[in-house]
């Protein structure tokens, strides 16, 4: 079961419409620009610990 982010109440999983049918909320996009924010933020954060990691490894070109 999930449940609706806006209302709270149950919706079964084999409801495939995107509003919720109590509330009317859109499911899909409900808080989309939180969750946007989030997983640019979490990004953000794996980018620094790439750079970081590439930057303890000195990695340079081959000098033959």
């Amino acid at each position: 079961m999930r449940k609706c982010p806006k209302c709270g109440e149950r919706i079964s999983p084999l409801y495939f419409k995107t509003a919720c049918k109590y509330c009317g909320a859109d499911l899909m996009y409900y808080h989309f620009d939180e969750r946007l924010e989030q997983d640019a933020q979490k990004a953000a954060e794996q980018e620094e610990k790439v750079k970081r990691l590439l930057n303890k490894l000195h990695i340079r070109g081959n000098k033959h």
